[in-house]
């Protein structure tokens, strides 16, 4: 009886842990089957009309796209630009962006510790992200979300199985997508307006944040090299070693 319990209880903490992306990944067949594109028009069309419902609405979709590749984060950000007023809209775009990281996160903590080799065969560039990998996981965070070096969800569930900090990976996260979630959110409320100054100056900014990322990122690659060389040990027997 006592091996009839314990196995009981395994299965519900698997179940458990399952539950979040059986109803996300419900909520995606849904949407697939819906026969509308992931298009801002086709996302427009499904937000409801009365404004806490759209709320709602949106936050489901970011949990969504936490599992999903398919639907674009920059797509969601303009679908709140263009529902709400730029102050309101940001606010949304903060706390869904919150969500989208947060659950594969979770869902990388909860799993076995050999996911993130099975990641590492899968996305043969998590193999160089570890290697960049610094004592600063603030800035490391920030670092990998503000170049998107690999897809959002696949980064998430690697840093939340090898142990991330939480405070750190999600401040970091936030705010290596914040210059996205700004310029994202203005062109969605000037979608329709292309010959606005706003439009045209929003998106020089943003191209200029990647490029400036693109060059930090190099920077912070050869600072990381440069400081691991001296750490390099000649090859041999040595006193101390495991």
């Amino acid at each position: 009886m006592t091996a009839f319990f314990q196995t009981a209880l395994r299965f519900g903490k698997r179940l458990l842990r399952l539950l979040p992306l059986l109803c996300m990944g419900g909520i995606l067949l849904w949407l697939l089957l819906s026969g509308q594109e992931f298009s801002l028009e086709g996302l427009l069309a499904r937000v409801p009309e009365n404004r806490l419902a759209a709320l709602i609405f949106l936050w489901l979709a970011f949990a969504v796209k936490s599992i999903s590749v398919m639907l674009p984060v920059m797509l969601l950000f303009a679908v709140s630009g263009v529902l709400f007023p730029l102050p309101v809209a940001l606010l949304v775009n903060v706390v869904g962006i919150f969500i989208t990281l947060s659950i594969p996160y979770f869902i990388g903590l909860f799993s076995g510790p050999d996911l993130s080799q099975r990641l590492m065969v899968k996305h043969p560039r998590l193999k160089e992200l570890r290697a960049q990998r610094s004592e600063n996981s603030f800035f490391f965070s920030f670092i990998t979300r503000a170049i998107g070096v690999l897809p959002c969800d696949i980064v998430s569930l690697y840093m939340g199985n090898t142990r991330l900090p939480y405070p750190a990976y999600i401040s970091g996260g936030v705010l290596g997508f914040l210059p996205d979630l700004i310029c994202a959110t203005i062109l969605g409320m000037q979608i329709t307006n292309t010959d606005s100054p706003w439009f045209w100056v929003t998106v020089g900014v943003n191209i200029s944040f990647c490029l400036g990322s693109a060059l930090l990122y190099r920077a912070w690659r050869r600072r990381q090299n440069i400081t691991a060389k001296p750490c390099e040990r000649p090859r041999g027997r040595h006193i101390g070693g495991r």
